[in-house]
């Protein structure tokens, strides 16, 4: 099984990442293949909604993404996670999810995992927005997804809870991949 985990936070290193990361090798001691992919990294444009991807079957912007479609097609699973903005996913994580419209239909049937970190507002609103996400693709939602309670970097580790739901993410994730077709 090949899980991409898509960290959309603008910062390295920190409480997302880290609860994205912890799900990640969860799923290597299941026997998953996982590779991690940081936005903060990319060069990502936004949607143009020019609806060229319609006529032509891909996005005409000429970026990062074009590395990250053909990762996101050979996935068997995706996990999906944010710090939380202004009661939201990132503007960053959102700009993904938005140039994905080019891809519909072909990630039906993958799973999906999401994590949201923050305070304490909004947490909720991010998840809804990346399972909505993976709803509009036609994906698998694992769970609701995980909520971490974090702000200054490396708190997340004192969240007991969110660590042993990121865990339990990727073991559903396994247990949802395992399923025989059909």
């Amino acid at each position: 099984m090949k899980i991409i985990g898509i960290c959309g936070s603008p910062r390295r290193g920190g409480n997302t990442e880290y609860l994205l990361r912890l799900a990640l090798e969860e799923a290597e001691k299941g026997g998953a293949e996982t590779e991690l992919i940081l936005l903060c990294d990319k060069e990502i444009e936004p949607c143009y909604a020019c609806r060229l991807c319609v006529e032509k079957g891909e996005c005409c912007v000429q970026d990062d993404m074009c590395e990250i479609y053909p990762k996101l097609l050979a996935a068997d699973a995706l996990i999906l996670a944010t710090p939380v903005f202004f009661n939201n996913v990132t503007s960053t994580l959102k700009a993904f999810m938005d140039r994905t419209w080019c891809l519909r239909g072909k990630l039906r049937n993958k799973i999906g995992g999401a994590i949201a970190v923050g305070r304490r507002y909004g947490i909720e609103a991010a998840l809804e927005a990346i399972n909505a996400f993976f709803l509009k693709h036609e994906m698998i939602p694992a769970n609701r997804g995980v909520s971490g309670f974090a702000y200054e970097k490396g708190e997340i580790e004192e969240d007991e809870v969110a660590l042993a739901d990121a865990r339990r993410l990727a073991r559903r994730i396994l247990e949802l991949g395992n399923q025989p077709n059909g």
